[in-house]
């Protein structure tokens, strides 16, 4: 499997004590990490990242008594876990800039689509997730007492992502909706389709029928989520916020949901 680079396991708490950090609400971060390497779909730039300066230049450089340390990051705008703006998709659609950041945060629900599996070849469409499918995921969260409501933002939990990320084969073989099953969730008033997978398309499918659904209703969608198992078939706030960037066409976002 192809590694992914690790962190410090030893998380860094305020001088004054831990429990400063104490009683917020519980959040599960559904971001993947961006480092050089990372899986990118082939339309986009690769992630590069260098170094710009170490304590040790900066003190050399400016004179100062302390360094600040810094890189510099090549990087797509729809890299990692990142959302889209309706222009990348829709050529008479919004930059970031003019979208509502309501399309990006709020009450959202995680639909169970797992029995949706991607095989190739597919003549019989066993990789899309259609109306039915989602009608089947919806009589899970029923079960949970949830339901899809008008304005939410629905993710699609087809447990695929965290089993394969960051292989060749999350990149390049991933399940997704079709035009019925994106349409179908469009047409309950869904603002935001997000899914652990690379896309919201199947990636066998070149007409891109999950993206031309946000088009023609004027939502967007969110992809490259993490750790959706661990909110599926629940209730939570959702926090996929973009960058402010001037003419954007999407951005990584740091996704969270907010339990609680």
């Amino acid at each position: 499997m192809t590694a992914v680079p690790t962190t410090d396991s030893e998380q860094q708490v305020p001088a004054l004590g831990a429990h400063l950090l104490d009683g917020r609400r519980m959040i599960v971060d559904l971001t993947r990490p961006i480092y050089e390497g990372m899986p990118m779909w082939f339309g986009h730039q690769e992630t590069k990242i260098v170094v710009h300066q170490t304590h040790e230049e900066f003190k050399e450089k400016f004179g100062t008594h302390d360094g600040f340390h810094a890189r510099d990051l090549l990087i797509s705008e729809h890299a990692g876990t990142h959302t889209d703006a309706t222009f990348e998709y829709d050529p008479d659609g919004k930059t970031l800039d003019a979208i509502p950041l309501s399309y990006y945060y709020g009450s959202a629900v995680c639909l169970d689509l797992s029995h949706v599996k991607f095989q190739s070849p597919d003549p019989d469409k066993a990789g899309y997730a259609d109306a039915d499918d989602v009608k089947l995921a919806e009589e899970k969260l029923a079960e949970a007492g949830e339901q899809i409501r008008p304005g939410d933002i629905v993710l699609a939990w087809f447990d695929y992502g965290d089993r394969w990320f960051p292989e060749p084969k999350y990149i390049d073989e991933n399940p997704g909706f079709s035009w019925s099953g994106a349409e179908y969730l469009a047409e309950k008033g869904v603002v935001n389709i997000g899914t652990d997978c690379n896309a919201i398309d199947n990636s066998l499918d070149n007409t891109f029928p999950g993206h031309m659904v946000c088009k023609k209703y004027g939502i967007v969608n969110t992809e490259h989520l993490a750790n959706l198992g661990q909110v599926v078939n629940k209730r939570f706030e959702f926090f996929g916020l973009p960058l402010n960037i001037l003419g954007g066409t999407g951005s990584p976002i740091r996704a969270v949901a907010v339990l609680g």
